[in-house]
């Protein structure tokens, strides 16, 4: 298998190298083309610390407005807004195991761990143990908007960025303001939030926490559930803060984020509890043609979960086993960029250490392993503008990396994209990107297994990365009364990481392996539309084939990768008229299959969510019903059938304060 993978690795490394020279040629091509003055390329969304002023091409972005107008309660839940957007599992963070809040787009599905990077000021929210997201660590009051970008993103920001980048930015410090809400609803739903924000001279600061708690609902079929079984409650905090300083010599910054959740899974004895969080210091100084900015940040984190076997009756259950994983997570990014009249390029060095402490108690004893996750890059970007309404851009990046231990092998990936945006005329653009990327195989997957219902799925520490191949070709309208984009893609990820089913006399058993390749190829198409100054309508939608192809595992040859629709869209319409706003949010998705052998099919679903406020002054009321219809949302099949919860309703108040301090 390592053979395998070095064999392809040399490969994508010839494959980059002929990009890049395909690549140059563009580039000296539209050096040369035109004489006329051109516009500084729209390149700083490369870098990771300084937060661009335009969202990268084909990229979907929701504003504080939008934000507050869609009806969910964590960031995962906002994004149903975005067709082909989904936790591993249908259900979200607010009701599902921390351990599946990994990112699926695009058709690109890699079990609990996240093929899709989330980041919050530059920061990521994937967990460094397992890549899982932490979605309930970031207070809703906290964001100013989120930017989707689908599409492989390596050259930027390394492993787990193969599928695409969400990137959540919080409202600017300098920004003053005060508000406080509080909600409560069915199924024991209360939610308290506060924020605030100041500025003094050069020095400017701004605050969000949150507490939140469900009783949840039984995750199964009536006719299901026996004694054993309970609500799915869940209870958390979270904060967020940042204060920053301007000076004439450049931007410091200190800030950051955590919290504790603690939730049920299902039953009497299985519960899990996570805390943690994230400290970081930036520093960036501009001029008219360079930047530089530095960045260090640290990101404890506890894991504790409890694992128990069901009787066939769901009467009784015993306790198998129980996991604590400890981990700490140490960043530095630092990168300098310069800009000239038609190109920018930009260089970033960035070290990553990782250290984790797994302890897992069966009946026979305690085992406790010493992990690590060490890695280093160098990578450079740049982009050129030829003539007024053409732009190539690219990037290549080198990884080297150990796990889990110092006495496994160092590995190297060699990553690049390159990309062609055409401005046919100032409302219509075209765009073209092929890129190599990769991932990492997690600690998570290297060394913890764990159990879901009756399947039992075990870690492999032999595991290769995973390699992706990507193309895509897309073309956008974006004027005054809306905007309009169309994407087709193809994907490859060869070596891909799955749970294979294994024989077994026992009952389910499964293994992370590298199965095979897989092939993902669809069409994505999102727009807007402003019906008029007070309604807006988005759209979007994703029809994709995934399926293994070339598998090293006979059985899942040609078979759709699990928790991957065919096809998914998504509908969301907000009114604003005076001073009462609604919106509605449509998410439907058709049915997929919840293992790698396509033998447990889960139905296609539908789910609606609405939600209406009104403003007095600076008093705010508002309502939200979710799943308006009580659909029935299959989850997962192990093979007892799991449900999403069903219909609920919640209504808040609340208050902005205006400026704490000016």
């Amino acid at each position: 298998m390592v053979r395998r993978a070095n064999a392809k690795q040399t490969q994508g490394g010839t494959r980059v190298t002929g990009w890049l020279g395909v690549w140059l040629l563009i580039a000296g091509v539209s050096a040369q083309a035109g004489a006329t003055q051109a516009p500084p390329p729209r390149v700083a969304e490369v870098s990771v610390i300084v937060t661009a002023s335009a969202p990268p091409a084909g990229s979907r972005t929701m504003d504080a407005e939008q934000l507050a107008a869609l009806p969910g309660a964590t960031p995962d839940e906002q994004l149903r807004a975005v067709a082909g957007f989904s936790l591993f599992r249908r259900s979200s963070s607010r009701y599902a195991n921390p351990t599946t809040h990994g990112v699926t787009m695009r058709g690109l599905s890699a079990s609990g761990a996240s093929r899709g990077l989330v980041l919050l000021e530059g920061i990521p929210l994937n967990d460094g143990f397992g890549a899982w997201v932490t979605w309930t660590r970031v207070p809703s009051l906290a964001l100013d908007r989120i930017v989707v970008t689908p599409g492989a993103a390596g050259d930027l920001f390394g492993s787990d960025a193969l599928g695409g980048v969400i990137q959540l930015q919080s409202a600017m410090p300098s920004v003053t303001r005060g508000t406080v809400a509080v909600e409560a609803g069915s199924n024991g739903t209360y939610v308290a939030e506060s924020a605030g924000g100041g500025r003094v001279d050069r020095l400017s600061w701004f605050g969000a926490t949150s507490l939140f708690n469900t009783d949840g609902t039984i995750p199964l079929e009536p006719a299901s559930i026996g004694a054993v079984d309970r609500a799915t409650d869940a209870r958390w905090w979270n904060g967020f803060g940042r204060l920053e300083l301007n000076t004439t010599s450049g931007r410091w910054a200190v800030f950051g984020f955590g919290g504790r959740d603690d939730r049920g899974n299902g039953t009497v004895e299985q519960r899990n509890r996570m805390s943690g969080g994230t400290v970081a210091a930036t520093y960036t100084t501009t001029t008219n043609t360079s930047t530089f900015s530095a960045r260090v940040s640290m990101s404890p984190n506890t894991f504790r979960q409890s694992f128990s076997a069901v009787s066939a009756t769901r009467a009784t259950e015993n306790v198998t086993n129980r996991q604590l994983i400890d981990s700490t997570t140490t960043r530095v990014v630092v990168e300098a960029g310069r800009t000239w009249t038609r190109a920018y390029a930009l260089v970033r060095g960035a070290f990553n250490r990782a250290s984790a402490e797994f302890s897992e108690t069966r009946s026979t004893g305690t085992t406790t392993v010493e992990l690590i996750d060490r890695s280093e890059s160098v990578s450079a970007q740049a982009a050129w503008t030829g003539w007024n309404n053409v732009t190539a851009t690219g990037g290549l990046r080198h990884e080297w990396r150990i796990a889990p231990t110092d006495a496994k092998e160092r590995d190297r990936a060699l990553v690049g994209r390159v990309g062609v945006d055409w401005r046919v005329r100032p409302d219509v653009s075209l765009r073209a990107t092929t890129a190599v990327s990769h991932r990492w195989p997690t600690l998570n997957e290297l060394a913890r297994g764990f159990r879901v219902g009756s399947a039992v799925t075990l870690a492999n520490p032999d595991l290769a990365p995973e390699r992706a191949t990507s193309v895509e070709v897309g073309a956008a309208w974006d004027g005054e009364g809306g905007r309009l984009g169309a994407t087709v893609f193809h994907s490859v990820v060869d070596d891909a990481i799955a749970n294979v089913t294994l024989p077994s006399l026992t009952g389910i058993v499964r293994q992370r392996r590298n199965a095979g390749d897989a092939v993902a190829t669809g069409v994505e198409v999102d727009g807007e539309l402003a019906v008029s100054t007070w309604a807006r309508i988005s759209a979007s939608a994703v029809v994709v084939d995934a399926t293994f192809q070339r598998s090293l595992e006979p059985t899942i040859e040609g078979k759709r990768l699990p928790q991957v629709p065919r096809v998914s869209g998504a509908v969301s319409a907000v009114v604003m008229r005076g001073p009462v706003t609604s919106g509605v949010t449509i998410k439907s998705t058709g049915h997929q299959f919840d293992d790698d052998r396509n033998t447990f099919r889960l139905a296609a679903a539908t789910l609606v969510d609405a939600t209406v406020s009104a403003r007095f002054g600076r008093l705010r009321v508002f309502g939200v019903v979710e799943n308006l219809f009580d659909a029935r949302v299959e989850t997962g099949r192990t093979p007892l059938v799991s449900l999403a919860p069903g219909r609920a309703a919640r209504i808040g108040v609340s208050v902005s304060l205006g400026g704490l301090l000016r």
